[in-house]
């Protein structure tokens, strides 16, 4: 069993470079989903979060993801409180699902932002960067309409600068040019990593 983490700033196509990877019979770990799971179901998580941002998080007495992600985006301190409550969560859910798993796929894929912030690459056999023109990310960040301009800008920000990201990563995929453009490169990506 080969694990790979794809990896990229918020616009730049790591889904749909995951989703492809899928659709050749690969196993798909969205740690976003996962994290949002966990902030569900997780008492402990819910508990330090709460002690460290106190009551305003919750709605309903629950965590409300919108209230947290306004909190998270506020800067850099607090988006490393919430990543250290909750990422070490994520890779112990991670590691239970390959447990899980014992080998039925050939490809494990984790699709995750914060591969290398989260220290989730030193549990992987390879990590890809999924790389995209900054002008190109925020053009498609902005079509999906789930988030302002401001919003966006902030996110990207506090992300890790992508030079950076180029510098750890295993593969680099330039995300740039067309669909047709990723798919060619993800297929030529998933010979390298079954060879």
């Amino acid at each position: 069993m080969v694990t790979v983490g794809i990896t990229g700033g918020l616009g730049a196509g790591k889904s749909a470079a995951a989703s492809f990877l899928e659709e050749k019979g690969a196993y798909v770990f969205d740690a976003d989903v996962v994290a949002k799971e966990l902030l569900k179901s997780d008492p402990e998580i819910k508990k330090k979060l709460i002690d460290a941002f106190g009551t305003d998080i919750l709605k309903n007495g629950e965590i409300d993801n919108e209230r947290l992600a306004k909190v998270s985006f506020i800067g850099e301190e607090n988006q490393n409180i919430i990543n250290d409550i909750i990422h070490p969560r994520v890779i112990a859910a991670f590691r239970e699902k390959l447990e899980e798993l014992d080998d039925k796929y050939e490809l494990v894929v984790v699709d995750a932002p914060l591969i290398f912030e989260s220290g989730f690459d030193n549990h992987l056999d390879h990590t890809v960067l999924i790389y995209t023109q900054y002008k190109i990310r925020l053009e498609r960040a902005i079509r999906r309409g789930t988030l302002s301009r401001e919003e966006i800008l902030r996110r990207m920000e506090l992300q890790m600068p992508e030079e950076e990201k180029r510098e750890l990563a295993s593969f680099i995929i330039d995300n740039s040019g067309t669909p047709e453009q990723l798919k060619s490169a993800m297929e030529s990506l998933y010979q390298k990593l079954m060879s």
